[in-house]
């Protein structure tokens, strides 16, 4: 087997990751048109303790189970219609960033590397969101930003940091 090959353990892994994600997405509260979850916390923990193209795997697999119905979007949503709502583009934005993220981190077991990487892949899951967001509703890209990232910035920044936190020391204690 060569050493790009997907084991056991790591299969399990990111079974385990998607298993997370999907709780993650039922603790919800609504702000606006787009709820406060957890998702970025359990996506970025994902990131964090998975090789880029693990992560990657593991965004698919968790889109791929909600598109195909089951409840595993946020507030327990699902379905092929979730996809194209106004919160659908979060879901592609997940794909393309936190394979990103977990490029970002390098191989070090580092807290410093795991936030800023956190940081920097924030964005790109907004103008994800913000674009089918403003484009489904119609809305200006002002009053996008203001509805679909703004009042989200403070928590995605407290969900980096423990993220970033945990993502160290489970590193450290069982993966590594």
């Amino acid at each position: 087997m060569s050493s790009s090959s997907l084991t056991t353990k790591t299969l399990s892994k990111m079974a385990v990751c998607v298993a997370i994600i999907c709780i993650s997405a039922y603790i919800s509260f609504p702000v606006t048109a787009v709820p406060f979850t957890c998702l970025t916390l359990a996506m970025l923990l994902s990131a964090f303790l998975s090789t880029p193209k693990e992560t990657l795997i593991i965004m698919i697999v968790y889109t791929l189970i909600g598109a195909i119905g089951l409840p595993v979007f946020s507030g327990g949503a699902g379905g092929f219609n979730c996809l194209f709502s106004p919160t659908g583009g979060y879901l592609w934005g997940f794909i393309v960033s936190y394979p990103i993220a977990s490029y970002l981190k390098g191989n070090k077991n580092s807290f410093k590397n795991f936030f800023l990487a956190g940081l920097a892949v924030i964005p790109i899951t907004y103008i994800f969101g913000v674009a089918m967001l403003c484009f489904i509703m119609k809305l200006s890209i002002l009053e996008g930003i203001t509805i679909g990232a703004l009042p989200f910035i403070p928590g995605d920044i407290i969900k980096t940091l423990i993220a970033s936190y945990v993502a160290v020391r489970l590193r450290k204690n069982l993966f590594y």
